[in-house]
C-alpha cells in the first residue's frame, strides 16, 4: 500500500458566468422574434373569428327569416364591440328574449354597414352593404348584395 497522501482533483459542476450569458442571450433573442408574430397571430386569429361569426350569424338571420321562426323577422347589427343576431324587423324593436351576443375582441375596429335585417318568407335583406373589419393591421369585408349572397 502506497501510504502518500492522494491528488484530490476539483471535480465541481455548475454553469460558468459565460454559458449563463449566453443563455439569457438566446432566450432574449428567441423572446424578441417570437413575441411579435404571437402578437400577429393572436389579432389574425380573432379577426378571423369575428368575420366567420358575423357570416354566420348573416346566415341563420336569413335562413330564419325565410322559415319565418317564432313568425318574426331576423337581423344582425354591430354595435360598439358587440355582433347582435335578433328577432325583429330592426334593432330598434328587436325581441330581446331571442337575442345572440358576440363580443369581438378589443382590437377589431368595425365600419361601414352597422345593420341588416331581413325580410319574413323571401329571406331578402334590406339593406345592402359592406361590413369592414380591421385587427392587427389587417382589413377583411364583408359583402352583402341585394339578393342575400354574402361574399368575404
Amino acid at each position: 500500500m502506497d501510504s502518500s497522501p492522494s491528488l484530490k482533483t476539483n471535480n465541481t459542476q455548475g454553469f460558468t458566468l459565460i454559458e449563463m450569458v449566453l443563455v439569457v442571450g438566446i432566450i432574449s433573442i428567441i423572446a424578441v422574434i417570437g413575441i411579435p408574430i404571437y402578437y400577429n397571430l393572436q389579432s389574425s386569429d380573432g379577426l378571423d373569428v369575428t368575420v366567420n361569426t358575423l357570416v354566420q350569424d348573416l346566415y341563420q338571420a336569413q335562413i330564419f327569416s325565410r322559415n319565418e321562426e317564432d313568425n318574426s323577422a331576423w337581423g344582425v347589427t354591430i354595435v360598439g364591440q358587440t355582433i347582435i343576431f335578433y328577432s325583429g324587423t330592426s334593432y330598434a324593436t328587436r325581441n330581446t328574449s331571442n337575442e345572440s351576443v358576440f363580443t369581438t375582441p378589443v382590437n377589431i375596429a368595425t365600419s361601414g354597414l352597422s345593420e341588416v335585417d331581413f325580410s319574413k318568407l323571401y329571406g331578402l335583406p334590406l339593406s345592402s352593404g359592406t361590413f369592414t373589419l380591421i385587427g392587427g393591421g389587417i382589413t377583411r369585408t364583408v359583402i352583402i348584395n341585394s339578393e342575400g349572397m354574402v361574399d368575404y
